[in-house]
């Protein structure tokens, strides 16, 4: 628990050193620290799992990792679609000359959690760096709507826990944590709406945030799930050891991944801040 507790204050002083240096100087740097997370993401979602033993698909793979994001801001002017053609035309052109060593159903694995991974995590900066300028207030609601469930879920399983939700891909998630996870998110998310106020002077619109909070964090479970089902598939615990008492990035932000990009298409087409 000590190891566990030290990890997450590690993380979270770089991620907030960071943010502060993204707003006080140039929200550039934030993309750079998200485009180094998606990319160990991506080389986690590949290497350690075995599913795929192509060091030529791999390393094809993280390039568009870490170029993508750019083109995704516009930092490139190359638009992002033609990375992710060109990445499927890379990656399955090559398992048809390592046919041998490469299946399809692996190819297909490795182009597709390649492109999510990259823009899951890309979507956090995009969230940022949105235009009305309130984009810190976002990304602080991707983690509220994430992380609060899963402790809530973690709490309420454990005191009332009596029904496996995903007993062969998740034995210790209940019904009864799942409901317990959404219900604290949807509270959290209500009292991030009142603390926003009291700092900034602005009213959030507490009635749509409250009103999406349940599907976002169901998002944050099925993000979760499909981790552990990834996991429990390729016979491993965690996908990687850069977070100690956490695992690796997809370890920590399963959730966030599957939130951030609800949350985006949210923030723009309905008023947040009003």
């Amino acid at each position: 628990m000590k190891t566990r507790i030290i990890s997450a204050a590690v993380g979270i002083a770089i991620f907030l050193a960071a943010v502060f240096a993204a707003v006080k100087i140039d929200g550039i740097i934030l993309d750079i620290l998200l485009m180094i997370v998606g990319a160990i993401g991506v080389y986690e979602a590949l290497v350690p799992t075995r599913y795929l033993k192509s060091k030529f698909i791999t390393n094809c793979a993280m390039i568009y990792a870490v170029v993508t994001p750019f083109a995704y801001s516009g930092y490139i002017p190359v638009h992002s679609s033609a990375f992710t053609v060109l990445l499927g035309m890379v990656v399955f052109a090559s398992a048809m000359f390592m046919h041998k060593a490469v299946k399809p159903t692996e190819a297909a694995y490795a182009f597709a959690m390649t492109v999510v991974v990259t823009y899951c995590f890309w979507s956090m900066a995009a969230v940022f760096n949105y235009k009305d300028g309130h984009g810190l207030f976002y990304l602080f609601l991707v983690f509220v709507a994430a992380w609060t469930c899963d402790t809530g879920a973690y709490f309420s399983g454990y005191f009332f826990g009596k029904h496996k939700m995903a007993p062969e891909i998740s034995p210790k998630k209940t019904v009864e944590g799942a409901i317990g996870g959404v219900i604290f998110a949807v509270i959290c998310m209500w009292v991030s709406c009142i603390i926003f106020k009291a700092i900034t002077g602005q009213t959030a619109n507490a009635l749509l945030l409250v009103a999406v909070s349940p599907l976002l964090s169901v998002a944050g479970m099925i993000g979760d799930l499909i981790a552990s089902y990834i996991k429990r598939d390729c016979g491993i615990k965690d996908y990687g050891k850069i977070m100690p008492g956490h695992g690796g990035i997809l370890d920590r932000f399963d959730s966030v991944m599957t939130v951030v990009p609800i949350l985006y298409l949210i923030i723009s087409h309905f008023n947040i801040v009003i």
